[in-house]
Order: C-alpha cells, then structure tokens, then sequence
C-alpha cells in the first residue's frame, strides 16, 4: 500500500482561506493547478498563491485577471492539485457556518494538520494511476484556449508549451472487487499527437 494521507474537515470560510493561504507559494516542481467554481464563472490556473491573479472565465465574456483570494472566497467548488496531492473542496450551504467541506488526499508535505486525519479507509485500497483526456478542442480564433464543447466552456489549460490535446492525470483507488472509492487529479501533461481516422 502507498504511503498516503487522507484527510478531511468541514471548515468556516476563514478557517479555509487561511488553510490555502498556507499553501503559499511553491518555488519547486511538482507545480501545483488551481480549478475553481463560482456562479459568475471559473478558473483553471497555475496555482501561486492569494498575491498573483488567475485567469477568471465566464460565459459570453473574455476571461480576465481576478484576485486568487477573491475568486476563492466566492467558489463553490474546487481543487487545487500536484503530483503529491489534492486539496479539494465544495460549499455545502445546509452545513450552516463549517460550510467548505475540505478533502485531502496525497502523499506529500501539504499544511494540513488542521483536518481530521481518516487515512485508515486507505488501507485496504488499491491506487491506480489512469490518465484521461480533456476534450477540449483549439480553433484558428482560439489559439492558446481550448473551447470544451462537452460541459460548454473556453480553458487556457495551464500546460507547458501549446499542444494540440491536453490529458489529466489522475490516481483512482479501488476496492479488492474493483470499484472505486477515492480520486484525485494529479497532473496535465501533453498528448501524444494523433491523426483522425
């Protein structure tokens, strides 16, 4: 079994902006991608820290740079994810004040003592590394963004470089019978060129 933590809390608004401020900035690889949700729009974005802006999009409209802590203040969902783990969350208002019910799962040197250790439901399971593509699709007017016809919205991946086809990669942990209890995103990383056929 991998070595890993999961951990969870239900948390106040600023007990959960102070647990991602902590996250601060990250000046070695693995880096670390922000997606965020709020009903004015979304990002999905390097993830710095609460000083530099992120690439706020919304429907209709181009996306423009938006405060970190803004934009986080007012999500309703989101994650923030490297290699070596995920911070995840979802505001779930019937709660009452300890609203931002806050996951971890990684194995990494995240700040995270302030959630509730539960890393023994891990223990009987299997992790699995799978990828998946992001269907995003770029056109002649959209170079640089990738126009997700699926869910619909327009992403700028926060990807090196400008490939044609994006995946994510992400750690899924299954039960001795194959299903699956817990996922994570990971990583993005390029695709492999393909030809239609």
């Amino acid at each position: 079994m991998k070595n890993a933590w999961l951990r969870a809390a239900d948390l106040k608004p600023d007990e959960f902006l102070d647990l991602v401020g902590k996250l601060g900035p990250r000046n070695a690889l693995p880096a670390r991608r922000i997606w965020l949700e709020a009903a004015d729009g979304w990002a999905f974005d390097w993830w710095f820290d609460f000083d530099r802006d992120l690439n706020w999009c919304g429907s209709a409209r181009e996306p423009y740079a938006e405060s970190t802590r803004s934009c986080l203040s007012r999500s309703n969902a989101g994650r923030i994810f490297a290699p070596d783990g995920e911070l995840r969350w979802r505001v779930i208002p019937a709660l009452g004040d300890a609203c931002w019910r806050t996951i971890f799962l990684g194995d990494g040197d995240w700040p995270i003592a302030t959630l509730v250790d539960y890393s023994e439901h891990l223990r009987e399971l299997v992790p699995k590394q799978e990828r998946y593509f992001l269907w995003g699709q770029q056109t002649k007017i959209t170079r640089g963004e990738w126009v997700e016809l699926r869910i619909p919205h327009r992403f700028r991946y926060p990807v090196d470089g400008n490939p044609r086809h994006v995946l994510a990669l992400a750690e899924q942990w299954y039960d001795d019978v194959g299903e699956p209890h817990f996922l994570r995103l990971s990583d993005l990383e390029p695709a492999p060129e393909f030809t239609d056929a």
